[in-house]
């Protein structure tokens, strides 16, 4: 008498599953109908997931947040590229929109960081430069891509990622993000082999950006092994040195020496933090035993490093003296957003450069910024990012004194690729306005938002009760020593 209710509820399931598979044969066949064609039936199928996962995403909104996220970080190439701007795009409006409706059923508020307010200022004032940018064109295209990552990272991540549960599923987006691009890597070089002293492109993406692109979703794969369940954690943790040596060897293949210098740095710093501290060493000791037993890998960094092929970092010393000529001549207003690359063609010229093109990137966020809008424009701009810097180490300063460990993994993995990646970002073209940065921004943030008091209780309740790791640190006395870290 006792197993009725799970026999009833057994049954109940497996009627349901009858009831689902004959109403899906019966769509399938009336979609013959509708539509005489083959495909018809994936057509309907494909209409009928598109609206259950939509009614998903108004029920958790934040779906959708990862959605957007997760097609921001696909590999170019590995879709057409008018359809990947038109899913990017679409994703981004979706989980607008599916926040937007939330907030007025659930009467919530908006949170505004002093980071995402920093970043209005900037949007606004490069609207206003608007006014003085001679293409006006490639002015609106920069603004739209700034208000795109205030909306996707400095917004929907500060208002959605606030609990345990939802932070664990932006690390889940990254890894898979992560994985994404690395089998992808792996597939290229097994489809189309590669030749020691050549440089390997990636589907479409910029030789130079897709080590940076690996480097951003590593905090996701570290911190899936770090929390994972006893009986899963050995598995992925080596599912994570894997990642890393695959990672590694496609830098290397890549022939990038920022993303070179990112991913070691990155690694060193992971040394200063015990949480960090095992994946620190062996990814050390994977680089060393790759360039004994295989040193054709890093053949294309190393000459590049060597021999400094176009010219003092790479001509981009050049570059900067152009820029700093043309930020001169334009010192308090710029030239306008949108334009800096084209307008620091003629001041190139000047300095005997010639590159046979209309523009020229700049290769410096900062210098760009400042050329394209001025005193006001990059101050705000360092300002943001300069918050964003502040409110991590506040709350990484609070949590330390608190005596709490669940976030003390986090901010030992950020904080190393937080220094990693901007080493790569203070020189890369295009930088100021890449996903990837904001991205960076957005997880500096994340700790300023969230329940760590909540956090904390119900990373120990998992541990009593389903056993879950949680890493045990001694937190010293922040005039004793270096909270959180060794």
């Amino acid at each position: 008498m006792r197993r009725q209710p799970g026999f009833r509820r057994s049954n109940m399931r497996q009627v349901g599953l009858i009831v689902l598979a004959a109403m899906a044969s019966i769509v399938a066949g009336a979609s013959l109908l509708v539509y005489a064609s083959p495909l018809s039936p994936l057509f309907v199928g494909g209409a009928v997931a598109a609206i259950a996962i939509g009614i998903a995403w108004l029920r958790k909104p934040v779906l959708a947040l990862y959605g957007a996220i997760f097609v921001a970080l696909l590999p170019i190439g590995l879709i057409p590229d008018h359809v990947y701007s038109i899913l990017n795009r679409a994703m981004l409006l979706v989980a607008l929109g599916a926040w937007l409706l939330g907030l007025v059923a659930r009467r919530r508020r908006i949170v505004w960081t002093s980071t995402a307010l920093l970043m209005l200022c900037f949007l606004v004032w490069g609207m206003i430069a608007l006014f003085w940018t001679p293409n006006l064109g490639l002015g609106m295209e920069k603004v739209v891509q700034y208000a795109c990552r205030l909306i996707l990272f400095l917004l929907l991540v500060s208002n959605q990622v606030g609990t345990k549960e939802t932070l664990d599923g932006l690390m889940r987006t990254l890894a898979l993000s992560g994985w994404v691009l690395v089998l992808a890597g792996m597939g290229t070089v097994l489809l189309q082999g590669y030749e020691p002293g050549t440089r390997l492109q990636i589907l479409g993406t910029n030789m130079n950006q897709f080590g940076i692109s690996a480097l951003v979703t590593l905090p996701g794969v570290l911190w899936l092994a770090m929390q994972a369940p006893r009986g899963h954690k050995a598995l992925r943790v080596f599912l994570s040195f894997v990642f890393i040596l695959l990672a590694l060897v496609l830098v290397a293949f890549s022939g990038s020496r920022g993303s070179a210098i990112s991913w070691l740095v990155t690694l060193l710093v992971f040394w200063f933090w015990r949480p960090t501290r095992l994946w620190g060493k062996l990814g050390l000791l994977i680089l060393v035993l790759a360039a004994a037993s295989a040193p054709f890998i890093f053949s294309t960094v190393l000459e590049r490093l060597v021999e400094g092929e176009g010219g003092t970092l790479g001509g981009r010393l050049a570059i900067w003296q152009a820029a700093w000529l043309l930020i001169r001549d334009h010192f308090w207003g710029g030239v306008g957003i949108g334009n800096a690359d084209y307008a620091v063609v003629p001041y190139v010229g000047t300095l005997g450069r010639t590159w046979g093109r209309e523009w020229v990137a700049i290769h410096n966020p900062v210098l760009l910024i400042w050329a394209e809008t001025g005193i006001p424009g990059i101050l705000v701009y360092l300002g943001v990012l300069g918050s964003a810097v502040w409110l991590f180490v506040r709350r990484w300063r609070q949590h330390s004194r608190t005596g709490m460990r669940y976030l003390t993994s986090y901010f030992a993995l950020v904080s190393s690729v937080s220094v990693g990646f901007m080493l790569s970002w203070i020189k890369g073209g295009g930088m100021e306005v890449h996903f990837t940065y904001f991205l960076m921004l957005a997880l500096l943030l994340i700790p300023s938002h969230l329940d760590i008091k909540g956090l904390e209780s119900k990373a120990e309740d998992s541990v009593k009760d389903t056993g879950k790791y949680a890493p045990r640190f001694k937190v010293l006395h922040p005039r004793r020593g270096a909270p959180g870290g060794e």
